[in-house]
């Protein structure tokens, strides 16, 4: 089985992450420093977002294939 986001996927995680971020009783200009960086650099056509994907699709296939390396054993003892 293979889970696969995509760009857009992703920044609309994004979106959600920062937008609890921004409502959070930070400072006006920390809040402003937020929004920019979203807005700057992570848009769905930027290197830092499609790296991004890339890691986040990576990790989601590396944990799912040692899910399925491992299945959950019973001990010796416990016999």
């Amino acid at each position: 089985m293979k889970v696969e986001f995509s760009v857009e996927e992703i920044q609309r995680m994004i979106d959600s992450v920062v937008d609890e971020l921004v409502e959070l009783k930070l400072d006006k200009s920390d809040r402003a420093k937020i929004r920019r960086w979203r807005s700057n650099t992570m848009t769905a056509v930027s290197p830092a977002m499609q790296l991004l994907a890339e890691k986040v699709n990576a990790e989601i296939q590396r944990t799912h294939d040692q899910s399925l390396a491992s299945p959950i054993k019973k001990p010796d003892w416990a016999s």
